[in-house]
């Protein structure tokens, strides 16, 4: 219990603490609107990346003025979550790095590619769907398992990834989830959903052809690695955890197991594989009528239990995560606006 004279001074410090000045915040790491669609962006004398989830494995890092996107899919089926803006919007990218060629990766490549003249990187399945979806093909660039290519100050280093699979019945099953818990599609969501899923291939050679990893690297050496899909670790991704070594950020695929037991046995390896200090999920929210939103939960309880130097983050849609990349705070979140 506080005495009297505790009290009295703890009241007397009261308008110190107010008075001290508040620390600066970057404007990029300080509101909703994604750079992609002109928000502000890290000066280019600043060492801090900005990084926003935008939905699915929509993700885009914004750094020194540049900014990255992976993935494209943002005008999404009918009664999806409201991502907050739509592709007609996005204006800005250096570069799209699109994990592979399913419609809920690369739908909106081709008015991303419009809008931004932003080249267009993939594995040569996800460059021949981009072509097919309007994007000129002076525009791509096909990458391949062990490439490493430059984009003004980022390096990127490409895997071949796997893509993940599913048991027969799973998706019925979560199917029949939606049947029983909420109404059926209108005609006319039932035709737009219909022409979302047509933006994509269901080439069978994506799970082991055309599904990449990408890792950037930052000049102070922040690396951060991207996997859209988190199928069994592949020698590509051994190979590419061996040369940029522990991250300092993984974003890796948590989907679509409705049953945390069976998704963490897949999200796992890959997390161990890259050792980050910080993670942060992808590909968890609902794509409706088909995947449900996912409890992340299990996840974190045991990367805190197993893996305790690993932090964690469960952003929303446009907030802004914002990293140090160099000195003494290198991989540390300095900010997160919820």
């Amino acid at each position: 219990m506080l005495t009297k004279r505790a009290l009295i001074c703890a009241a007397a410090a009261l308008p110190l603490l107010a008075a001290a000045p508040a620390i600066a915040i970057e404007a990029a790491c300080d509101g909703y609107t994604p750079a992609v669609i002109g928000g502000p962006t890290p000066a280019a004398d600043s060492d801090t990346v900005a990084i926003r989830w935008l939905a699915n494995a929509n993700y885009e890092f914004a750094y020194k003025g540049k900014v990255y996107l992976f993935d494209t899919y943002f005008n999404r089926k009918a009664r999806s979550h409201n991502v907050g803006f739509k592709a007609e919007q996005v204006n800005r990218a250096d570069a799209v790095f699109v994990s592979h060629a399913h419609f809920d990766h690369i739908s909106d490549v081709s008015p991303v590619a419009k809008q931004t003249k932003a080249p267009i990187v993939g594995s040569q399945i996800t460059v021949d769907e981009a072509i097919r979806l309007g994007v000129p093909k002076e525009q791509t660039v096909v990458a391949k398992d062990g490439d490493q290519l430059k984009f003004g100050d980022a390096t990127i280093d490409v895997a071949l990834a796997r893509h993940s699979t599913i048991q027969d019945g799973l998706q019925a099953a979560l199917g029949q989830v939606y049947a029983v818990d909420t109404r059926p599609d209108t005609p006319e969501e039932k035709t737009l959903t219909a022409y979302v899923r047509s933006l994509g291939s269901n080439d069978p050679a994506i799970i082991d052809k055309g599904t990449l990893a990408f890792a950037i690297t930052f000049p102070g050496g922040w690396k951060a690695v991207m996997v859209g899909s988190a199928g069994p670790v592949t020698e590509g991704d051994r190979e590419l955890a061996k040369r940029i070594g522990p991250v300092d950020l993984a974003i890796v695929a948590y989907q679509p197991h409705a049953v945390a037991e069976r998704q963490i046995a897949d999200t796992w390896p890959l997390i161990e594989l890259f050792k980050p200090k910080l993670f942060l999920p992808a590909h968890h929210d609902a794509s409706f009528g088909t995947w449900l939103d996912l409890g992340l939960e299990p996840l974190f309880l045991k990367l805190r239990e197993e893996m305790p130097g690993v932090k964690f983050l469960a952003p929303l849609y446009r907030s802004p995560i914002c990293i140090a990349t160099t000195g003494a705070q290198k991989g540390e979140v300095t900010s997160f606006k919820y």
